[in-house]
């Protein structure tokens, strides 16, 4: 092999490394510090300079984007299993409970899903989101388990208000499931008079979704 070439094969490689450290080293920055974290944050994480960091990615914008299409894709992917749940309260309780602790777990990730520090998710994942969610929200008034009125759109700010209690106790790290319990429980039909008002429809759960992007 003329050694030009393998020059030239060595910096890919090498290039494709530093872009795989970058993204891990992103992941763990963000899910610890949220999205008000830095490219010098995430170049220091990494081990390289923050010039590194501009040769793989043009903003920090590109780094959010590429993380959390990926993390939105692999929530979505737990919404098919809850959806091979035969009990289809069963399965709302585990859509919500599986992302929750995936969101609890990543700072980032949550507040991609809230639009913070400018951020959001682009319209495309949002239709997506209602897309593969309506179904488990389907089947589950089909069935009568949910109470009236409950939409797929509910989950905006049920997630919200969860926002608030994650890590809000070191010596209690996982208190929101108490609250998501609280919740759940209002979510499911028992003998209750009608919500107040309507849920969101679909373009304002869009709208506020996509507010950061």
């Amino acid at each position: 092999m003329p050694i030009d070439e393998h020059l030239a094969r060595a910096k890919r490689k090498d290039a494709a490394l530093n872009n795989e450290r970058l993204v891990r080293a992103a992941r763990e920055v963000f899910a610890r510090q949220g999205l008000s974290a830095t490219l010098e944050n995430i170049a220091h994480h990494a081990g390289v300079g923050v010039g590194t960091v501009y040769r793989n990615f043009t903003s920090k914008r590109e780094i959010v984007e590429t993380l959390y299409e990926a993390a939105v894709d692999s929530a979505l992917a737990d919404v098919q299993t809850a959806l091979e749940i035969e009990d289809p309260w069963l399965a709302i309780v585990t859509f919500f409970e599986v992302t929750a602790a995936n969101q609890a777990q990543d700072r980032g990730l949550c507040e991609t899903f809230q639009g913070h520090e400018g951020f959001g998710l682009n319209e495309r994942i949002a239709e997506k989101l209602v897309a593969v969610l309506s179904p488990l929200f389907d089947r589950a008034t089909a069935s009568g388990v949910l109470r009236d009125g409950v939409t797929v759109t509910d989950i905006l700010p049920i997630f919200a208000m969860l926002n608030s209690v994650y890590g809000m106790s070191d010596e209690s790290p996982e208190l929101w499931r108490r609250y998501l319990a609280l919740m759940l429980d209002g979510l499911r039909a028992i003998d209750r008079p009608a919500l107040p008002i309507p849920a969101l429809d679909v373009a304002s759960f869009k709208t506020a979704l996509t507010a950061g992007d």
